[in-house]
């Protein structure tokens, strides 16, 4: 069970209560803050608790939930665009009076801070991808998926056996208390805590544009990126494709490559050699 010791709030950003965990000393002016980006099916920023608190020790540390995940809000407009995410991020650290943190994003979330570190240059000063697969697709693709019907799940243990037989099945479905804290009662049983339009990616405000970031590739962002990059991978992990880290190396000379002893979910298997190697390259 995670260290339930650091302060929680929200923040308004856009539409959405953004829900942040933070850890240490918040103050501008010493050690190169820390923000921490979930994924996906890592639902929320609760299974950050404990890298967070480790690398606290050293420098501030936040940790928040995406908008329509976890404890955040659901956009009552579904804006899941690329856009309106990225402004979260900024709103975060503008909150906190942070100029250019480390950002860590893991999993879905390292494709969104290499499109933040390529479109908001001036807004981090070290970018960390942990694990994360490079393939094209979300996100970064622009597409409208609004209306879709949320998974109840009629016991926490089926909700958790649908991600059990994962090469890398998430902590959420190897334990139980873990998955409750992930899941809301609903009407014939259990039902994620996150918006299942989350991968919608048009407002649906009346007379809304088109959003300014749209089909994106990640491996061009990531050409564009200036700041210092450490990719961190899983060695048993399946998102650990040679191929990646090949081009890579080929390609983005100027990125590091750490290599950590777990499958995907570094964050729950592998804690203290993320923290200490957090402790190393964050400057």
């Amino acid at each position: 069970m995670p260290d339930p010791s650091h302060r929680t709030g929200t923040i308004q950003s856009g539409d959405v209560a953004l829900f942040y965990r933070a850890f240490g000393n918040l103050e501008p002016g010493g050690a190169t803050p820390l923000i921490i980006l979930h994924g996906s099916n890592y639902f929320d920023s609760y299974d950050w608790i404990d890298v967070a608190a480790g690398v606290a020790r050293e420098r501030p540390v936040v940790a928040f939930d995406h908008r329509g995940f976890g404890q955040s809000e659901w956009s009552r407009d579904k804006d899941y665009s690329l856009d309106a995410i990225l402004a979260d991020i900024c709103n975060v650290s503008a909150h906190f009076g942070w100029e250019r943190p480390a950002i860590l994003g893991h999993s879905m979330s390292g494709r969104l801070a290499i499109f933040f570190a390529a479109h908001f240059p001036e807004r981090l000063s070290q970018l960390i991808v942990v694990d994360s697969a490079m393939g094209s697709g979300n996100p970064g693709k622009y597409q409208v998926a609004v209306g879709k019907a949320e998974r109840v799940y009629p016991t926490v243990e089926d909700a958790m056996a649908t991600l059990s037989s994962r090469h890398s099945p998430p902590r959420f479905a190897l334990d139980r208390q873990r998955a409750e804290r992930a899941l809301r009662k609903v009407e014939g049983g259990y039902a994620l805590t996150r918006d299942p339009d989350h991968r919608n990616t048009q407002s649906q405000a009346p007379g809304a544009p088109l959003p300014r970031l749209r089909d994106l590739d990640v491996w061009q962002s990531l050409g564009q990126v200036s700041c210092p990059v450490t990719f961190v991978r899983g060695r048993l992990s399946d998102r650990n494709k040679p191929e990646y880290y090949d081009r890579i190396a080929r390609d983005v000379p100027h990125c590091r490559i750490e290599t950590v002893e777990a499958r995907h979910d570094i964050a729950h298997e592998a804690p203290a050699d993320l923290i200490a190697l957090l402790g190393r390259i964050v400057r």
